[in-house]
């Protein structure tokens, strides 16, 4: 086993320990309630079977860091994880229906099983769901972190959808310069921020502490899409939706700003087919310009920044696990 290999493995292992119990405890939210069938149910049941079943538990994980690291009692942290899967499964299922997204990964999403209606009752359904779990979770805390949970949720919700919205008005667009895109993956980074300060306040932190988990949280968000947009541009079936229906992926809009290249890419991508041959050639020719390169050391560098900003925590073993999660983003591209 290579290097590469066993950095993945220990942080699969790392992710899995931490925050397993949120997506069964979320999965079990969903298929325990008692349904009167349909379709939407059904719909439900797809996302536990197809999306949760694949989900790695990064999420609940980094709210049993935090909260561990803050010196706070991890207990509590798998049922507040498994009421943000749901939210976040929900908000999910709607970029998808924003973004046409009929398949990921090989795999339909609800949307591309059951359609727009259903998909979209389906999304609601998780989101009311997930709101009640967590006031039910939230009611054994003390004021002062329940009023903090909630109001970190809230803005988080508020950010995510302004970023969504803003992100509408670049689809199907090559020209949109990458630092415009990139400021909309900084507002989406807000999903693992709102989980690392939630984690920190589940442990009662002080105020600069849980700020100082929130940047880390966001640094991993930024960092993780990096590499999302990297695998979209690889993946030929996500390629060719996101030239239909999206934002071309980051590297691609940062490769677009060399003229040379503009002129050498643009001229593949005009059908409404993109062939494989040509997909295979724009990845060849994204993949070696010096704008690329200089976005992966610019992350590289973010991810450095990063490790050294979260020297306070006291533990040995946390620390490493905070810098494995990051390293790991890069591993591959």
């Amino acid at each position: 086993m290579n290097s590469e290999s066993e950095l993945m493995e220990t942080v699969k292992g790392i992710v899995e320990k931490r925050g397993k119990d949120a997506i069964e405890q979320a999965k079990n939210e969903i298929l325990g309630l008692q349904y009167n069938g349909g379709i939407v149910t059904s719909a439900l049941k797809y996302f536990v079977r197809v999306t949760l079943h694949d989900a790695l538990s990064v999420f609940p994980a980094l709210i049993s860091l935090s909260c561990e690291a803050v010196g706070g009692r991890i207990e509590k942290t798998p049922s507040i994880g498994a009421a943000l899967t749901l939210l976040a499964g929900a908000a999910d299922i709607h970029d998808d229906i924003i973004d046409q997204s009929t398949t990921k990964y090989s795999k339909k999403t609800v949307l591309g099983k059951f359609g727009g209606d259903v998909a979209l009752l389906a999304g609601d359904a998780l989101l009311i769901r997930g709101l009640m779990l967590l006031h039910r979770e939230c009611e054994s805390l003390l004021k002062e972190q329940r009023e903090a949970i909630l109001s970190s949720i809230f803005h988080a919700f508020v950010e995510i959808s302004q970023a969504e919205a803003a992100e509408t008005r670049l689809m199907k667009k090559l020209d949109v310069p990458p630092e415009r895109y990139f400021a909309i993956i900084k507002m989406k980074a807000v999903v693992p921020e709102v989980h690392c300060k939630i984690g920190a306040l589940l442990g009662n932190a002080n105020e600069e502490t849980v700020k100082s988990w929130g940047h880390y949280g966001r640094t991993f968000g930024i960092v993780s899409t990096i590499r999302e947009e990297f695998i979209d541009l690889l993946e030929y079936p996500e390629l060719q939706n996101r030239l239909k229906n999206e934002c071309p992926p980051l590297p691609m809009l940062y490769a677009l700003q060399n003229s040379e290249i503009r002129n050498e890419i643009k001229p593949l991508i005009k059908s409404s087919n993109l062939a494989k041959k040509d997909a295979n050639k724009i990845v060849r020719i994204v993949l070696g310009s010096e704008e690329v390169q200089e976005l992966k050391s610019n992350t590289n560098v973010m991810i450095s920044e990063e490790i050294k900003r979260m020297s306070f925590v006291p533990k040995n073993k946390l620390r490493m696990e905070i810098k494995l999660l990051l390293e790991a983003l890069t591993e591959g591209l």
